[in-house]
């Protein structure tokens, strides 16, 4: 064989070694991802909140009430916003460690750190010297953060960092269902009854010439010398029947309006859950050296915007 020959072959062999060992992907596409979730979810807040505060202009029938419910709204929808920072803050710190593609321990302790600020900034307190009760989401997520931490190789502790990110995402899902959907429901019926209260003296005559209307037709079936007063009365009942008709398409609107505030928290679980996933493609690209893939984060973020400007209509 000659030099030559050999030198190709020796060339070739380098080749297919570092193809085969690849190289570690680009985690930005994630990061910038969540750094937009993050965004929209700030401002799906401040649409709910402006919502609220606009329909409390019609004098819901506790007023008093009305304005706690907005005021724990506000601070239960602040709890997302910070987790949806640590969400950021730890997905920067991911790709910062991808980027300087190291191997070593203190990688790996970068990732369980990272891991643990999540869980605090998504109201998760983890067990330590100062915390006697310990919840058994935190309690999954510190043995995550502790797997992380012996993990021999980055693609090894992102991985093992999965379980923790969707635990940690399906507990933001579920404190939205306990805190947030039952305040707007709240809201809702606080507003829709002081709707009724408004009309409740039209309803309460209309729902009383209706009465003497039905006895009225009785009575003039037997004798039609007494029709005379049907004609009356139905006046009556007509003159009443536009204010209820406005009554029903205020109801109709504030029902309306909970929906899509409703539809817009249920688009937070979507794209939270969104984010998990996409956690998880990152945790595969790395692990196969293929591209980072946010697009399907990318696509239920557009939801949660065109659900913004919706509320913001309203």
């Amino acid at each position: 064989m000659s030099e030559a020959t050999h030198g190709r072959l020796a060339a070739a062999s380098v080749c297919l070694l570092l193809a085969a060992c690849g190289s570690l992907p680009d985690a930005r596409p994630f990061a910038d991802a969540t750094g937009t979730w993050s965004a929209s979810v700030k401002a799906s807040g401040q649409a709910l909140v402006d919502s609220l505060r606009d329909a409390g202009s019609v004098e819901p029938a506790d007023k008093n009430a009305y304005e706690q419910d907005i005021k724990k709204f506000e601070e239960a929808w602040s709890a997302r916003i910070k987790a949806a920072q640590g969400a950021v803050a730890y997905s920067s710190s991911i790709a910062d460690v991808v980027a300087a593609a190291g191997e070593t321990g203190q990688t790996v302790n970068k990732v369980a750190d990272s891991l643990g600020a999540l869980a605090g900034a998504s109201g998760i307190t983890l067990a330590g010297p100062t915390v006697s009760v310990v919840s058994d989401v935190a309690k999954f997520v510190g043995a995550q953060v502790a797997i992380v931490r012996v993990s021999r190789k980055l693609e090894d502790a992102v991985a093992q960092a999965q379980p923790a990110v969707e635990s940690i995402a399906e507990h933001l899902v579920s404190e939205s269902s306990q805190q947030l959907k039952p305040t707007l429901e709240r809201t809702y019926k606080n507003i829709a009854s002081g709707i009724k209260q408004q009309y409740e003296a039209d309803s309460n005559f209309a729902a009383a010439v209706a009465k003497r209307l039905e006895q009225a037709r009785a009575d003039a079936l037997k004798d039609p010398g007494k029709a005379g007063g049907l004609q009356e009365l139905d006046r009556m009942l007509a003159a009443v029947g536009g204010r209820l008709k406005e009554r029903d398409q205020r109801l109709d609107q504030a029902a309306a309006s909970y929906k899509a505030r409703l539809q817009l928290v249920n688009a937070l679980s979507t794209t939270t859950l969104a984010w998990a996933a996409a956690h998880r493609d990152l945790a595969g690209a790395i692990r196969d050296k293929r591209k980072v893939n946010a697009a399907e984060l990318q696509e239920t973020i557009g939801d949660l915007r065109d659900l913004i400007k919706k509320v913001r209509a309203l």
